[in-house]
């Protein structure tokens, strides 16, 4: 069953292929003139398979296409797929052999693409008992009661993005199965991740680049290392066990090789399997430069991300980290983040640059949307527009800072511009995730922060009434509503200074005699105080330093 379908009206002009092999189908679709997504599917009968193939052509014949030979690749493009007389007369020959063992070994010899394999390939077909031929299909039956069933070949062009080693395997046989095992285009279920996880990150996010091509029908499935290679160059495979799913394991042989590895498992054929090599990294040299270049503020900032402060850590380790505390450091650029930005593996969430001489952060851009939270308190920083994807950023202390920038990380959800030169609000009104704002020590007025809380607050509410999951309120970290001067600093005590509650009680009671709002005036201040406390544990005395629990 192979059928060819068009579909091209005023805004799409497409194609849809389906070819029908055995208990397997392969769906191309498309638009008109490219080679188009594949996908395979495998089912336990033919006659299933046959169901829904049938079942996906109908849908797509109600829905408007046609009937209709496509080329979905350049003419001049050649492939070595085999003819069916071809594999048919050499599936045959294998069938009918007197010497079953060695030939056998010889038609499955393409599977030892990574040396040291052809022991193996010997080993296994040792074990044969008998050959058959059902339809396009080849059945191999092993003594102890085990196949292996080889569909025909398939089609290079249907399968663009795989790695060529993958491609040679193909235009043998489209797919090896066992009870166990698939060897093909397998189907792997990408959404059991979520943003955030490893596999989910080197991907991008991606679906469409995840290229599995070995399935173990027990836990895991194999797919191919975006970036990392093996010595013949080609894309290195890790398993996805669903135990451990989020783990990256990688193996450094050819797909047909791990398949002979893992077929030995699973048939209990005992062969000394050749070992896995990871091949000498070229940029071994690069790394361990990287390191020797550093300075020596940047080399000391990095140790003391770890537990012992005293080891040099390697380039890997340095890979490892999530979050980086630069926090009163001595750095005063940050260049040396821009080798591990360049890693995939790499994965930095949170930066933290408060009280540091740097001034630049537009290497963090390399971050992209791993990065969500920055605090550069204190530094002289100007432009924070490299930060655009992330939700968390802590800008006090920053005399220095463009707004005009900071309207540009429209994706935040909390925003510290404490002790900062802001004037103006406006620009807050196209923050629509913003929870929670600080903006204690700046030169807005009380009329300004007000206006802009009704029209922020009025926003969210109208926004509300048309999304499934509404926002809280916007918390501003802010007293308009406190009138009284003295108990304005102390609500805005930045420090959690206990002196300056002492302060503020002795000059409201000094005033009691000439103030009629004096009960709640110390109301207000015993609940300001209430709030604060446990900001620090013990009050500065002769014996006892203060100890500040922020």
């Amino acid at each position: 069953m192979n059928h060819q379908l068009t579909f091209k009206d005023d805004k799409s002009d497409k194609f849809w292929n389906i070819e029908v092999s055995g208990n397997s189908f392969t769906v191309t679709y498309g638009k008109t003139g490219t080679s188009g997504t594949s996908q395979t599917k495998t089912f336990e009968t033919e006659e299933t398979c046959i169901k829904e193939a049938q079942k996906l052509l109908s849908e797509k014949l109600k829905k408007g296409y046609i009937e209709g030979n496509i080329q979905t690749s350049s003419p001049k493009e050649k492939t070595s797929v085999q003819t069916p007389n071809d594999f048919h007369k050499e599936w045959e020959k294998i069938v009918n052999s007197k010497d079953l063992q060695n030939d056998l070994t010889k038609h499955f010899s393409y599977l030892a693409d990574s040396s040291g394999f052809e022991p193996v390939i010997r080993k296994i077909f040792e074990h044969t008992n008998v050959v058959k031929i059902n339809g396009n299909t080849l059945i191999v039956e092993f003594k102890n009661g085990n196949t292996l069933t080889a569909e025909s070949p398939g089609n290079p062009s249907s399968y663009k993005k795989f790695p060529k080693s993958f491609l040679k395997l193909i235009e043998k046989h489209s797919t090896l199965k066992t009870n166990r095992l698939e060897l093909g285009k397998c189907y792997f279920d990408f959404d059991i991740f979520d943003e955030g996880d490893r596999v989910y990150e080197i991907f991008d996010g991606k679906e469409s680049n995840v290229l599995c091509p070995l399935k173990f029908m027990d836990n895991s499935d194999w797919i191919y290392h975006p970036t990392e290679k093996n010595k013949e160059g080609e894309p290195a495979i890790f398993p996805i066990i669903h135990e451990l799913e989020d783990e990256i394991n990688p193996v450094y042989y050819n797909i047909g090789s791990l398949f002979l590895k893992q077929l030995c498992d699973e048939f209990e054929i005992k062969i000394e399997i050749p070992v896995d090599e990871r091949p000498v990294d070229p940029s071994a040299d690069l790394k361990t430069n990287w390191w020797s270049n550093l300075s020596d503020a940047w080399k000391q900032a990095f140790r003391n991300q770890f537990e012992n402060k005293d080891k040099e850590p390697t380039f890997e380790t340095i890979l490892t980290l999530e979050r980086l505390n630069l926090n009163d450091s001595t750095i005063s650029d940050l260049k040396p983040l821009e080798a591990l930005l360049a890693e995939k593996k790499f994965k930095l969430e949170i930066i933290r640059l408060a009280n540091t001489s740097v001034s630049d952060i537009a290497v963090l851009a390399m971050a992209k949307k791993k990065l969500f939270s920055v605090d550069i308190s204190g530094t002289s920083v100007k432009d924070v527009s490299a930060l655009k994807e992330i939700n968390f950023l802590i800008a006090n202390r920053c005399t220095e800072l463009d707004f005009s920038t900071v309207a540009k990380l429209k994706k935040l959800r909390q925003l510290s511009l404490q002790d900062t030169k802001l004037n103006d609000l406006e620009f807050l009104h196209d923050f629509t995730e913003l929870e929670q704002l600080n903006i204690n020590g700046t030169p807005l007025t009380d009329e300004q922060i007000l206006k802009f809380q009704i029209r922020f607050q009025k926003d969210r509410l109208e926004k509300n009434k048309t999304v499934s999951y509404g926002r809280d309120p916007l918390k501003l970290d802010i007293h308009p509503e406190i009138k009284d001067p003295l108990l304005r600093a102390l609500a805005d005590n930045r420090d959690y200074k206990p002196e300056l509650a002492l302060e503020t009680g002795e000059k409201l009671l000094a005033q009691r005699a000439e103030r009629k709002d004096i009960k709640q005036i110390l109301k207000d201040l015993i609940s300001i105080c209430d709030q604060q406390w446990r900001k620090y544990l013990y009050i500065k005395t002769q014996k006892v330093k203060k100890i500040r629990v922020l």
